[in-house]
Formats: C-alpha cells, structure tokens, sequence
C-alpha cells in the first residue's frame, strides 16, 4: 500500500502514547498492524485478548488518505479495553471512558512510552523530564476539552453515571443512548475469539458416518437458531450461554422457572436480572434512589 513509512510512523506514536496505559494494567500486544478490510464501518480488530490489534489507518475510499490520529488513537484505546472485556457492556464503557480520561491527561502532560515490546519504561516526549511550560499544559487542556464536547455522548462521560446526564436525558432517553451505543460499537469494531467451529454434515456416531438428511439438517438449523435476549433483546449466536451485549444469562423459554425475576433501573428503566447489582444499561446500583420508573403521563385529552 502506498505512504508505508507513514503509516508506520502513525502505528509507532498510537503505540507509544498507550504503553504507559499497558504498563499500569498489565495488558500486552503481542502484534499491532494495519488492515483494510472490506467493510468500510470496521476500524479496529482485537484478535483473542490481545494476541494481535489490527487498525483501520486509511479511508475506505483512498488508500492515501489517513484518518486524524486522535481518531486512530481513541479506536486504539477502544480496542485495549477488548483485552479484559469481550461484549460492549457497562463495564467495558466504564473502562474506556477511565483509559481515555488518563490518555487525555498524558497527552496534557506530554508522557508517552519507548513503544518498544509494549513493556519498557516511560518517558516524556524528547527525552526532558521537567515539566512542560504552563501555557503549553492550558492549550493542551483547552484542545482535550473541545474534542470531548465534539464527541458528545461518546466521549469520555459515562453513560447513565455522570450527573450532567441526568440533568439533561430522560429516563428512556438515557437507556436508548446505551442501546445505541452498544450498536454502533458492535458495527465498526469485532473483537475476535479463535475456536469458533462450523458443525459437518457428516455426524459421527460409533465408528460409522451416516449422512444428515435434509429433514435432519432443517431440525438442527431449528434448533441452533439464535435466541433473542430478554434483558436487550440483542440477537445472539445459537451455542452462547449469555449475552454478548449485556452478559444476561440465556434463559429457555420452554424450560423457564415461572419465579424467575427481574428489577427495573429507577434511572433508565431497563429490566435487570436479579443476580446483577447493577443496571446493565447504565451502570446504575439497583438500590440507588434515582428517578421513578417512567410512567404514562396524564390524559392531555384531544
């Protein structure tokens, strides 16, 4: 691909600005590369925890034209939070707004790391370790504030937990935000697991192969349909035990416990199982005393 140095250089800063980020967690890369894939909405690959990042530097539509570095930097720090959590949950987004708030404050401060093995000690950028002058510290601040108003809801604010949110989202509005979240994340970034099998057609059973009928394969597509998530209603994979959105456990319609319960969110509404202390949406304490659950209002007549 054309600008190869380029992109290099861009791959060798995103590096050295998260390393000291890495180091205070504890997270490796073993591989951090470039890819183009196809699909235009896909910036950023996280394959098994860590074992390679792959990130979108170029436009879909010219190969020689980057996107800005913040915007790599951010998919960067969005995809490190796939080493300690698979799904786009609360706990993920918690994490990301933490790791982007200390990112911010690095760049403020100009502390970045050697970029070399993800794992030496930091330093500042050329090599000083006094402290930069104060009006370089007020500009850099000003310019992370202005990128953070830029971004809106997707910044670095914490969905259903920061106070500001509350002033401003109703109650629906703050769990269609999450909703909307979630999705948009699931669009442009897919964390990968290896391990995933195709099943045959040919089963196995006491030494002998017998050949699946069509009937046979019609029941078994039946059966490994994907099941719909009562907490979030996302559509997950046939063989997953919770789901990938909101770690709600999957429950068997057929077989389901009549007592089984749920809480609702006095912030946002959503419906909770009872063994999760906290909303799943926004991060709420399930014994917190928010807003009342929406109701309808009072006949306005015609």
């Amino acid at each position: 691909m054309p600008r190869e140095n380029e992109a290099r250089d861009i791959l060798d800063k995103v590096a050295k600005q998260v390393q000291p980020i890495m180091r205070n967690r504890g997270w490796k890369v073993n591989l951090l590369s470039e890819f183009w894939p196809s699909n235009p909405a896909l910036l950023g690959l996280n394959v098994n925890g860590g074992q390679e990042v792959k990130l979108r530097l170029r436009r879909q539509n010219n190969q020689w034209d980057f996107f800005p570095y913040e915007q790599i930097l951010d998919t960067m720090l969005h995809e490190l939070c796939h080493n300690q959590y698979g799904p786009h949950n609360a706990h993920f987004y918690n994490l990301l707004d933490e790791i982007r708030k200390e990112c911010e404050q690095l760049m403020a401060k100009g502390i970045t790391g050697t970029g070399q093995g993800f794992d030496l000690r930091g330093k500042r950028l050329g090599g000083f370790t006094r402290q930069p002058p104060l009006s370089s510290l007020r500009q850099k601040a000003l310019a992370a504030a202005e990128t953070r108003v830029q971004r809106g809801p997707s910044g670095p604010k914490r969905l259903g937990g920061d106070s500001s949110l509350r002033a401003v989202l109703t109650p629906i509005q703050a769990a269609a935000m999450a909703a909307e979240r979630r999705l948009h994340d699931d669009l442009w970034c897919s964390s990968q697991v290896e391990g995933t099998s195709v099943l045959p057609d040919i089963i196995s059973c006491g030494g002998e192969s017998t050949p699946v009928s069509n009937d046979e394969k019609e029941e078994e597509a039946a059966a490994n349909a994907s099941w719909q998530c009562g907490a979030c209603t996302l559509l997950n994979k046939p063989l997953s035990l919770t789901c990938e959105a909101c770690e709600t456990q999957r429950i068997d319609v057929k077989n389901a416990n009549a007592n089984t319960k749920m809480w609702p969110c006095k912030f946002c509404t959503l419906q909770n199982p009872v063994a999760k202390e906290r909303c799943l949406a926004c991060g709420e304490w399930k014994y917190s005393y928010g807003p009342p659950t929406a109701t309808r209002g009072p006949y306005p007549g015609t």
